[in-house]
């Protein structure tokens, strides 16, 4: 039997290594050989002085901001007092035992210096990471937006929705009973944002019937191992399908791929979109939603358009013609007869009404025409199906790894910081799973090399555009 163990405090401490305490296949290890932040320096060099007194090095900050969300540490506070007995962090950080650890605002401060293009080069990098390992394909690609909680006081939000809605009802009996044009101290039109509250950049939105103030994510996520290739982030007010132009332009300057075809839900089903999709060459794999019409009633799809006449068909052979023009709304009402359709023995399946049925039709109807058909049903299937997958199991992830949906600082600015650490460590945990340890060997590198390889050579032979049959064959070889 050994003597007691006890702690006796010690003036110094020699043979300590703390390289040598962390694993080696340890996560944080396995991070600091993917990634050089290097560029961190380069890219704020022009953020700091010449007088005064001296930062702390910004590698060590981004490092600090990093593991905040890859470690899911509620608060910065906490992330201070957690690196003090945390060795694999300090070693991360290139701390030592002796090191003096920062305060934690030098992490606000550091952030509202440098801005969101250093965090937007580190995005990029693990984004660039992930496409030499043949992560991202680059064909197939899903977009769609989440929600996010923000920093607000909910108890302050209802005093002015109610003062939002009681200005919309002053608004319209105003306009109702007044023949003269409204004066400009009638109330305000109700935009949907907060204004002097506690975060006046964010937006009040309704989510399954439940009213949020925050910001939204906006993601394009690649269909082959679900990397996220680019990240938009707004208030929650803003409509998910005005910002689809963007969430694909942010993709190409971030891969430098052309997607192929591109799958979204209803919210984007819209024709501007349909018509940009077309004019890049890109299949839309997006539904949108259908004309509505009375139970018992002849519905949209029973009238015929004839384009050369600019006239609806309907049931009975008779004529609709454009009657009103909807240049706001793009959009252009056909209308029968009040007599062709007095006289109608059809007239019980078509309308009630006395002055004619009435169908409406798109100015850019043909490009929804063109999105309706320019994929087969079974393929659109597939990819709905597949949408579900990659986009809800981001967002899933990113909730449960990364504390997505509740916003830790205020303002559109640090909002885009934040989904952009989110989405860094997302990808970033993607890259490191698809490398081999150490413990592996060195065949298990070859093999990813040669994967890796292999969809550079795709992207090379499908950027020649050789014949489909000839594609086939090659791709036939490189799956083999």
């Amino acid at each position: 039997m050994g003597p007691r163990q006890e702690v006796v405090p010690k003036l110094f401490y020699t043979n300590i290594n703390l390289s040598e305490r962390i694993p080696s296949d340890h996560k944080l290890r396995r991070v600091a050989d993917a990634l050089d932040f290097q560029f961190v320096r380069r890219q704020v060099a022009g953020c700091y002085g010449y007088n005064g007194q001296e930062s702390l090095d910004p590698i060590l900050l981004m490092k600090l901001m990093l593991l905040l969300f890859l470690e899911q540490v509620p608060s910065e506070r906490g992330l201070m007092e957690a690196l003090r007995y945390r060795l694999d962090w300090m070693w991360f950080c290139g701390l030592d035992f002796d090191a003096v650890i920062p305060n934690h605002s030098v992490l606000s401060k550091a952030r509202a210096l440098w801005g969101q293009d250093v965090f937007a080069g580190l995005f990029a990098q693990v984004l660039g990471q992930c496409i030499k390992a043949g992560l991202v394909s680059g064909d197939v690609l899903h977009v769609d937006a989440s929600c996010i909680a923000g920093n607000v006081d909910t108890d302050k939000l209802q005093p002015v929705l109610r003062l939002t809605a009681q200005n919309l009802y002053e608004r319209l009996e105003s306009e109702a009973q007044a023949a003269a044009v409204a004066s400009q101290d009638d109330p305000p039109v109700p935009s949907g944002r907060l204004t002097g509250q506690s975060d006046p950049e964010a937006g009040v939105t309704v989510s399954y019937g439940q009213t949020i103030c925050g910001y939204k994510d906006h993601r394009c996520v690649d269909d082959a191992n679900g990397i996220i290739t680019a990240t938009v982030t707004t208030d929650a007010a803003v409509n998910e399908g005005q910002v689809l132009p963007q969430v694909l332009g942010a993709h190409q300057a971030n891969t430098f791929l052309e997607p192929q075809t591109v799958a979204a839900d209803k919210q984007y089903g819209t024709a501007r979109n349909y018509k940009h999709l077309r004019q890049q060459g890109i299949t839309p794999c997006i539904p949108h939603k259908k004309p509505s019409s009375q139970p018992g009633q002849f519905g949209h799809e029973a009238f015929k358009y004839d384009q050369q006449r600019d006239c609806f068909i309907c049931p009975a052979g008779q004529e609709l013609r454009p009657r009103r023009y909807d240049y706001d709304n793009r959009r252009v009402r056909y209308r029968a007869t009040p007599r062709a359709c007095r006289q109608c023995p059809l007239r019980s399946q078509c309308t009630c009404s006395n002055r004619g049925r009435v169908v409406e039709r798109h100015m850019d109807q043909e490009h929804i025409d063109w999105a309706d058909n320019c994929i087969s049903r079974a393929r659109r299937r597939r990819l709905m199906a597949r949408r579900k997958c990659c986009m809800e199991g981001s967002f899933a992830d990113a909730a449960n790894c990364h504390h997505f949906k509740r916003a830790r600082w205020r303002g559109l600015a640090r909002m885009t910081i934040q989904n952009l650490l989110i989405a860094t460590c997302q990808n970033l945990r993607k890259l490191l799973q698809s490398r081999p340890k150490h413990r592996y060997g060195a065949m298990s590198a070859a093999i990813a090399t040669l994967a890796a390889t292999t969809t550079l050579i795709r992207h090379a032979i499908k950027a020649c555009q050789p014949h489909q049959t000839c594609w086939r064959g090659i791709s036939l070889i490189l799956a083999r």
